[in-house]
C-alpha cells in the first residue's frame, strides 16, 4: 500500500473538514499536543495522511506552490458506495471543481481541491454500467 503524506498548516483542521463537511472518516490522529502533528483519513478504502507544514516538511519558497504537480486519485470500489452521495457531500462543502461525468476510461469521476490539493475521486462501473 502507497499513502500519501500531504503538508497541512493544521492537520487537524484539515481532517475535522474532510470528515465533517465531506464526509471522509478519520483512521487516526496523534494527540494534538503532541510533537507529531499527524492525521489520517480514510475515503472508501485510499488513505491520505496529514501532516504539518513545519519548514522540514514544505520549505517557506515552496509555501506558494503546495499542491502544485500534486493529484490525489482516489478510486471507490463498486457497490461501496453511492459517487453521487459523495459528490454531493463535497460540492456541500465548496470544494467540487469539476461535474460528475463519466471519463474516458469508463470510471464516474469528479474533480475537488481540499487544503490546497486536488483529489480525482472515482468509481469503477458496476456490472449493470
Amino acid at each position: 500500500m502507497l499513502s500519501v503524506f500531504l503538508a497541512c498548516d493544521d492537520p487537524y483542521a484539515a481532517a475535522d473538514f474532510m470528515t465533517e463537511r465531506c464526509g471522509w472518516r478519520l483512521v487516526f490522529a496523534t494527540p494534538r499536543d503532541s510533537g507529531d502533528r499527524l492525521a489520517c483519513v480514510a475515503l472508501g478504502d485510499a488513505e491520505v495522511m496529514l501532516g504539518t507544514s513545519a519548514e522540514e516538511f514544505l520549505p517557506a519558497e515552496s509555501r506558494q506552490h503546495r499542491g502544485a504537480g500534486v493529484s490525489v486519485y482516489v478510486r471507490l470500489p463498486a457497490a461501496t458506495q453511492d459517487i453521487a452521495a459523495v459528490h454531493r457531500r463535497h460540492a456541500d462543502a465548496g470544494v467540487v471543481t469539476g461535474p460528475l461525468s463519466r471519463r474516458p476510461w469508463g470510471e464516474q469521476a469528479f474533480d475537488a481541491v481540499i487544503c490546497g490539493y486536488k483529489y480525482l475521486i472515482t468509481q469503477e462501473p458496476g456490472p449493470a454500467d
